[in-house]
């Protein structure tokens, strides 16, 4: 960030400028080491970027992260710098919120902070537990090592998420079809047929006449339709951001079966691939909890985690907090057990962390199977629904058509 300072200059001269650093302090001291002395220094007012207005649009992903945090660990590995393996990465990224994450780490390094405070610095790019591992690779020495598992560590949680994303695939694109199948319908196929069918006077079937009311209603009051449309997605999208909504729509997820169970066995897969790699890289049980908690996305299960932290303060130890909490299944907390009694914890977490990230491949599977027929069924009726409104009075007009035809008498000879 930018920071408009004025000062005196060793000549004794007043000086006006900017300096790029990552905090005031690390500007003021920058201006000091260079013999100035600081009269007025305040943050540069900017407008703000397109990304800090839609982070989830501009959000830098989860491959591009984790291919960065392999190419640093590499890097350092091979002996280069930690300076001089930001600057060739920079240089390379095709995230452009990435690159300027990287210059700002950069330059926050070179101000005097550590890396894991540099990176810390950007919460929108790196989660909490990539500074916190990073942290811990500067205290062993090992920083590479860390990098490398933390890495890991996301390309698992990333293949969770493809595989997720890609069982709900069709279920999209066939509601995607379905809408563009009943729009053409209706704005293209019905209009026309029904001023013919006003122009004979046909005696129309019930469902052509609510399909035609409902064409009216529509085309009456499209633009107020469109606003209450716009109105309501715009509310529900700040209602949702809101901690309040969050907890509402968080609630609601538990409260369906089938989606409950999808939603507790991830959290028991990335509870445990959590911990595992916390306490593998050599925190002690209490100081990972923080961390834990702040991966949770749900936020019934993060209250429900709050209180085990708690217990586990308290001398409870974690398992049984855990079984009281009620949102654990019974193998991860018999897990949890047996690894507390044996110091085992950290393999038998990573031992359940495969078990329920495959528990949550079934229940997608599961879902997305109970989902395609239910939706197919339900678009085949309302297509069919549309079909038969616009074919059976075109039946009825052709059959008063013969009908008058036959009633006239043949035509006479010219």
């Amino acid at each position: 960030m930018a920071f408009r300072y004025v000062a005196i200059a060793p000549s004794g001269e007043e000086v006006r400028g900017a300096i790029d650093v990552a905090s005031e302090s690390q500007a003021e001291r920058a201006l000091w080491d260079a013999d100035y002395r600081v009269v007025t220094i305040r943050r540069e007012r900017q407008l703000p970027r397109l990304e800090s207005l839609l982070p989830s649009l501009f959000a830098v992903k989860k491959r591009t992260l984790i291919t960065f945090t392999r190419q640093l660990a590499t890097l350092i590995d091979s002996g280069v710098p930690v300076m001089r393996s930001l600057e060739l990465l920079e240089d390379q990224a095709e995230s452009k919120p990435l690159a300027r994450a990287i210059g700002g780490i950069s330059k926050a390094i070179r101000g005097g902070s550590t890396l894991a405070d540099a990176v810390r610095a950007h919460p929108g790019v790196f989660p909490p537990m990539y500074a916190r591992m990073v942290e811990l690779g500067e205290r062993t020495g090992h920083i590479e090592e860390m990098l490398r598992q933390t890495a890991t560590y996301m390309e698992r949680e990333d293949e969770v998420a493809q595989r997720v994303r890609a069982a709900m695939a069709y279920p999209a694109f066939l509601i995607a079809l379905s809408l563009v199948v009943i729009g053409i319908l209706t704005t293209t196929a019905l209009p026309a047929l029904v001023n013919m069918f006003r122009e004979f006077s046909a005696n129309l079937p019930v469902t052509t006449r609510i399909l035609i009311g409902l064409t009216d209603f529509t085309s009456a009051y499209r633009m107020q339709i469109l606003a209450g449309i716009a109105l309501v997605a715009v509310a529900g999208a700040w209602l949702f951001s809101r901690p309040v909504g969050k907890r509402l729509l968080d609630r609601f997820v538990l409260a369906v079966p089938v989606l409950r169970a999808v939603t507790v066995n991830a959290n028991a897969a990335r509870f445990s691939r959590t911990l595992a790699l916390l306490l593998r890289a050599g925190l002690p049980l209490s100081d990972t909890m923080d961390l834990v908690v702040k991966t949770t996305d749900n936020s019934v299960l993060r209250g429900a985690l709050e209180g085990v932290c708690r217990r586990l303060m308290d001398g409870e130890g974690l398992a049984a907090p855990m079984a009281s909490a009620g949102w654990y299944p019974q193998m991860l907390v018999q897990m949890v057990a047996v690894g507390e009694e044996t110091g085992t914890l950290d393999g038998n977490l990573e031992i359940t962390a495969e078990y329920y990230t495959r528990e949550v491949d079934r229940k997608v599977d599961a879902l997305t199977g109970m989902m395609t027929p239910a939706l197919t069924l339900v678009v085949g009726a309302i297509v069919a629904f549309i079909a038969l409104s616009l074919i059976m009075p075109m039946y009825q007009l052709i059959g008063h058509i013969n009908d008058a035809g036959r009633a006239s008498g043949p035509l006479p000879p010219r």
